[in-house]
């Protein structure tokens, strides 16, 4: 069985939590069709005022789904880029304020989802990143936009083409996380972080996330996302995709010489 998701809503607080049997958390076809039913109850949630979204088992959020995208061709590639960056929108743009609460690996898909919340609070031992460049391709689903926006060129160009997964202090230090906790307090420290929402002003809140996104000029960047789809549809037209992501299902490393072409 897949990943599921569950919606938590009690006292304001809606606890959106992923779980597989493996426990590690695939955004696969499924989990993002039932994340879309997810987000819809909440759109239409008057009395939500926190979100938190939280997993349980090995990973917070493994990424998409390798093997799906390892079917893509230029065309549905870019589909798929533009499905997934709506979906993270959807999410970006929920009025309740929205935590990822991070306890374990955070990777490619899962990360690009973590930039559309709030505040992204992770424990001690959690990694973190953006790996698509390994792969052969680049985030697709908003991620060169978030990480440029929240983190700056340099840090963001750093992140994205190392592809390497940071440790949490480090990710703190970048302003990739808002906070750290202990591995044993982590989510103890989640519920007073909570708590402490819950006792700001509603509409002060929601208006506060709504100008910050304004003034980050979120609303402009319709035109940066779809630049990025088409470049995510354009890695598909080299052979780097079906190279790297071969290579990671076959458990070996990539091997980005250039073919010979057949004469």
């Amino acid at each position: 069985m897949g990943t599921t998701i569950d919606l938590n809503l009690q006292d304001g607080v809606a606890r959106v939590t992923f779980r597989t049997e493996n426990g590690i958390h695939i955004l696969d076809a499924q989990a993002r069709s039932q994340l879309q039913d997810v987000l819809a109850r909440l759109e239409s949630e008057e009395n939500c005022r926190v979100v938190v979204f939280q997993a349980e088992g090995r990973t917070f959020l493994a990424g998409a789904d390798i093997r799906e995208m390892h079917q893509l061709t230029p065309a549905t590639a870019r589909e798929y880029s533009r499905e997934g960056q709506h979906l993270m929108r959807r999410i970006a743009r929920l009025p309740a304020v929205t935590v990822a609460a991070i306890h374990a690996p955070c990777v490619g898909g899962g990360c690009e989802m973590a930039l559309c919340c709030d505040l992204r609070l992770a424990a001690a031992s959690t990694r973190i990143g953006l790996p698509e460049v390994s792969l052969g391709m680049i985030p697709g689903w908003g991620g060169t936009v978030r990480a440029t926006r929240l983190l700056g060129p340099a840090v963001a160009r750093r992140l994205i083409l190392t592809a390497e997964l940071l440790d949490a202090e480090t990710a703190l230090r970048i302003g990739l996380l808002d906070a750290v906790f202990s591995d044993d307090q982590f989510r103890a420290a989640i519920d007073q972080r909570v708590a402490q929402l819950l006792t700001r002003a509603p509409q002060a809140a929601a208006t506060s996330k709504r100008l910050t996104r304004a003034f980050s000029g979120e609303h402009a960047d319709d035109e940066l996302f779809a630049q990025e789809a088409n470049e995510f549809g354009n890695c598909f037209q080299t052979l780097e995709p079906s190279e790297g992501m071969g290579a990671f299902l076959d458990k070996r490393p990539p091997n980005w010489e250039p073919k010979p072409s057949s004469s």
